[in-house]
C-alpha cells in the first residue's frame, strides 16, 4: 500500500488556482490517500475568501475538496510536541502553522506535498517531501 499524503495550504491552492504542480496534486487526488491538517485547512478556507469573494462559490469548492480528501487531520498535544522537534531540527525560520502541518505529516507517515521554502528547510531525515514548482508571477 502506497504511503498517505499531506498537502500544505500551497499544493492546495495551486490546485484550486491551476498554477504550477497542480497537475500533481491532481493525480494524487485521484489516485492516493491525501489528508489535510486542520490548519491548512483554515488557512485554505482564509485565502479562499481573500480569491473568491462569492460566498456560493466558495462553498462550493469547499463542498469540493472536503470529498476529494481523506480528511482534516487534527492538531493534538503530539502533533505540538512533533512540531516543535521539527522547528529545533531547522536551521532557517519555520513558522509554527508550517511546523504543525510538517508534523502531522511527519505522525501520519505521510509524504507532505507542499511549494513552501520554510517546509522545505526541514531536514529530509525527519520528513518526507515532494516539493512542487513555484508558481509563475508576471
Amino acid at each position: 500500500m502506497t504511503p498517505p499524503y499531506v498537502l500544505d495550504t500551497s499544493a492546495l491552492l495551486a490546485h484550486f488556482l491551476s498554477e504550477p504542480g497542480w497537475e500533481t496534486v491532481e493525480r494524487l487526488l485521484e489516485k492516493e490517500e491525501v489528508h489535510i491538517n486542520a490548519v491548512a485547512w483554515l488557512e485554505f478556507q482564509v485565502r479562499l475568501k481573500e480569491i473568491a469573494p462569492d460566498k456560493t462559490k466558495r462553498a462550493r469548492a469547499l463542498q469540493i475538496y472536503a470529498e476529494l480528501l481523506a480528511g482534516a487531520l487534527p492538531v493534538t498535544r503530539d502533533t505540538a510536541a512533533a512540531a516543535f522537534e521539527l522547528r529545533e531540527a531547522t536551521a532557517s525560520r519555520l513558522p509554527n502553522s508550517d511546523a504543525l502541518i510538517a508534523a502531522t505529516a511527519k505522525l501520519k507517515g505521510a509524504m507532505l506535498v507542499h511549494r513552501d521554502p520554510h517546509l522545505a528547510a526541514i531536514p529530509s531525515r525527519l520528513l518526507r517531501q515532494q516539493m512542487l514548482p513555484d508558481k509563475v508571477t508576471l
